[in-house]
């Protein structure tokens, strides 16, 4: 009887499958993602603005290339202007002010996205070196350096090292990332940065960066790396990542005092 029971049961459930099942998968539901992290460093300085995509659709970039950029001071404000790609721009001539809070405006379509940040000093990189990391029996190196960390609560730092000419160091991913919660100025010795895959060989020319990004932005790297990073049996569950934008845009604004050393690994 138990048998015939289950049966009944297990054809009344097939039959469950039949009917089609129509998901809402939020085609519509697209929002503006500005990706802006914004250094003194001498180099191209610019934002990318695009238009998310449907996680279960094509993945062709949607960029956008009619908003409107500008980034303020306080005092002065610069207009962003528009390249390839979704990037926007600052001249050449704008000056960097540590210590100002900057206010990045993305107007879209008559809707403005507004974010702000604090540009903090960035520690000098010194005493850099390279350390031998023997790997499956082959000498790699790599890169070690100290830093005086800033005097006062509040600050965080990012630093890479990367092969000049590589675009290794254009991925959050690559980089590591520490507040001063508990160790306020301090200085930092034998900071080592380099990744098991990412190491270096004799004659090679490394890059070190180090930048100051506050404990906001530090919180916003930790979100990032905890939606990577996944797999644990403690994981929170899924969740969108920290923004610093009004408006509903996705993304992060982050505007740093940077540092650059090159170093020839011997």
């Amino acid at each position: 009887m138990k048998y015939f029971i289950l049966l009944i049961i297990a054809c009344t459930a097939t039959s469950c499958f039949k009917d089609r099942i129509e998901l809402d998968l939020n085609d519509d539901n697209t929002r503006i993602a500005i990706v802006a992290w914004i250094t003194d460093l001498d180099e191209d300085q610019y934002i990318t603005v695009s238009r998310t995509t449907n996680y279960l659709g094509e993945q062709t970039n949607d960029f956008v290339d009619n908003a409107i950029v500008t980034l303020t001071d306080g005092s002065q404000e610069y207009s962003m202007t528009i390249g390839n790609n979704g990037k926007y721009y600052l001249s050449d001539g704008w000056q960097p002010i540590i210590g100002a809070n900057y206010t990045l405006n993305v107007t879209v379509d008559d809707q403005t996205y507004t974010a702000s940040h604090l540009m903090r000093p960035c520690p000098s990189i010194v005493n850099t070196r390279s350390t031998l990391v023997e790997q499956d029996s082959i000498d790699l190196y790599g890169t070690v350096f100290d830093f005086q960390e800033n005097m006062g609560d509040g600050d965080a730092y990012y630093a890479i090292d990367y092969l000049k000419g590589s675009a290794a160091g254009d991925s959050l991913i690559n980089g590591s990332y520490a507040d001063d919660e508990f160790v306020d100025s301090e200085y930092f010795e034998d900071i080592e940065i380099s990744e098991e895959d990412r190491l270096f060989e004799i004659g090679d020319t490394a890059v070190i960066e180090l930048y100051s990004i506050g404990q906001e932005t530090f919180r916003f790297l930790t979100d990032i790396e905890s939606e990577i990073f996944r797999g644990g049996p403690f994981d929170a569950p899924p969740a969108n990542v920290r923004t610093n934008f009004s408006g509903n845009a996705v993304g992060y604004f982050i505007i740093s005092g940077g540092q650059q050393v090159e170093l020839i690994i011997q």
